[in-house]
């Protein structure tokens, strides 16, 4: 088997990069989950910044009194943004007080009273952009403008929606691992993956009629129902064959990894990510530094079926720890196929990675198409998948007919809109509602450039989330018809 899935390994990246390595788009900045964006510093004259001030005043926009320290900027910063303000604006005593670090900070202000914040705050922005405006004598202004995975009004239902849960599970009086076993179990069965890539939210997957989120979602989803229940948890990234979520959980003491989405198969629970130390997680996860640095995350896996059998808790009893013969074979299954699918990834990945001037958006739609490639392995029938393994046509028609599919109906469209006049239009519309004609032309060309870079990847972005979502999910149904089919 080993042997046949290099061949098709092989045969997969070839066919992809004959496609996917274009050279008719430009680089943006990075492809992490959570976009920060560079802090772009404007030298005005002190009657621009006077003017700034009192137009910002009187829209309510800064309130009165300037922050004179780095902690003061942090924690206003958090105040606007745990209220999913989505423009805000800050007067600074001094530029220097300005941290531009800040989203590193933000899981550090942790108020007992909500879980709001902290690292539901953190995971749950998409994209920070700001700007700041400095006077002669140093003083700053800065304008953040602000995308969160969802608003206010879609908070307020998570946390009704996680209270409910919670009394439900009656994981009041549990121990923390039985409250870990059985919130995780109740998320993998609630939650579906979104296939169109475009919900990122934890009110996707909790609160919304469709429950469905991708790995962004379940992780915050975690936080906050684990958060709500008692039991410390943290929001963490990293790399998994692409930017990805999961979380660390602490159980006597230490932490352990916990990863909803892998868990998380089409057709059952199983539990090959569930409180594992790093030992078994870094073989298929790369966690980012700031987390390993931050914690000390345990390098055995927790124990923790004889952990909830040996607890003294009445309620620790009726958790079940135990599969039946069904479920450890359809687990096995759902193994197999995400082996079949980290493979693909890694290919892929190698095949990107040869090319050093690949951008952004080749970056991005390699993301895309590692999903839609992975979403039809995951729902082929068994008798299909094990065809896949040794039939030479099925993995013909499998790469050169998906691969035919997602250029049809979301590459194409998408290079035709960027590469057309209305594109252009389109774009400096949006510029000019935003800045307007008179803050645009004090504009220097290369400044005027690097906005337009920044709206044109947005655009991108947002065109990408359109056609996916339009048609990623009819491309797996088509695929997996076309396949189960061929057996």
């Amino acid at each position: 088997m080993k042997k046949r899935l290099s061949v098709l390994v092989m045969l997969f990246a070839i066919a992809f990069s004959a496609v996917f390595f274009t050279d008719n788009v430009k680089a943006a900045d990075n492809n992490s989950i959570t976009k920060v964006e560079k802090l772009k510093v404007k030298k005005i004259s002190d009657k621009e910044f006077d003017k700034k001030v009192k137009a910002g005043q009187a829209s309510g926009k800064i309130k009165a009194g300037q922050v004179t320290s780095k902690k003061a900027f942090i924690s206003e910063f958090q105040k606007n943004a745990v209220m999913r303000k989505k423009t805000f604006t800050i007067q600074c005593s001094s530029f220097n007080v300005v941290e531009s670090n800040v989203y590193d900070y933000l899981d550090q202000i942790d108020s007992k009273k909500t879980s709001d914040d902290s690292d539901f705050l953190k995971g749950g922005i998409l994209n920070l952009g700001w700007t700041g405006y400095v006077n002669s004598s140093g003083q700053a202004i800065i304008d953040c403008k602000m995308v969160y995975t969802e608003d206010a009004s879609q908070i307020k239902k998570v946390n009704k929606q996680s209270k409910k849960i919670l009394k439900k599970l009656k994981v009041s009086g549990m121990s923390d691992v039985a409250k870990v076993k059985v919130i995780h179990d109740y998320v993998v069965k609630l939650v579906t993956y979104d296939n169109t890539l475009k919900d990122h939210s934890a009110y996707g997957g909790l609160a919304a009629s469709k429950h469905s989120t991708v790995c962004q979602g379940y992780a915050l989803i975690m936080y906050k129902l684990l958060t709500d229940a008692g039991v410390p948890v943290h929001y963490v990234t990293g790399d998994a064959g692409g930017p990805h979520a999961w979380n660390i959980v602490k159980i006597k003491g230490k932490w352990y990894y916990l990863d909803a989405t892998w868990d998380d198969p089409s057709d059952t629970t199983v539990y090959d990510y569930f409180l594992v130390g790093s030992k078994t997680l870094s073989k298929d996860h790369k966690t980012d530094k700031y987390y390993t640095s931050k914690y000390k995350i345990a390098s055995s896996n927790l124990n923790w079926k004889s952990l909830i059998k040996k607890s003294k808790k009445k309620k620790d009893k009726k958790v079940k720890t135990t599969q039946t013969k069904k479920e450890i074979e359809e687990g096995k299954d759902s193994l197999a196929r995400a082996e079949v699918i980290q493979m693909l990834n890694e290919s892929l990945d190698e095949a990107l990675n040869e090319d050093p001037e690949a951008s952004d958006y080749e970056v991005q739609m390699y993301d895309l198409c590692k999903k839609i490639f992975g979403f039809i392995i995951e729902d082929l029938s068994d008798e299909a998948f094990n065809a896949l393994l040794e039939n030479d046509e099925m993995l013909s028609v499998y790469t050169d007919e998906t691969l035919a599919y997602i250029e049809e109906y979301i590459l194409n469209p998408m290079v035709s809109y960027m590469d057309s006049e209305e594109f252009s239009n389109d774009l400096m519309t949006a510029l000019y509602e935003d800045f307007g004609e008179e803050e645009l032309s004090g504009l220097s060309e290369e400044e005027l450039d690097s906005i337009l870079d920044a709206y044109a990847y947005e655009a991108f972005t947002e065109l990408l989330y359109a056609q996916s979502e339009e048609y990623a999910q009819a491309i797996v149904d088509a695929m997996v018809d076309k396949l189960n089919s061929m057996v």
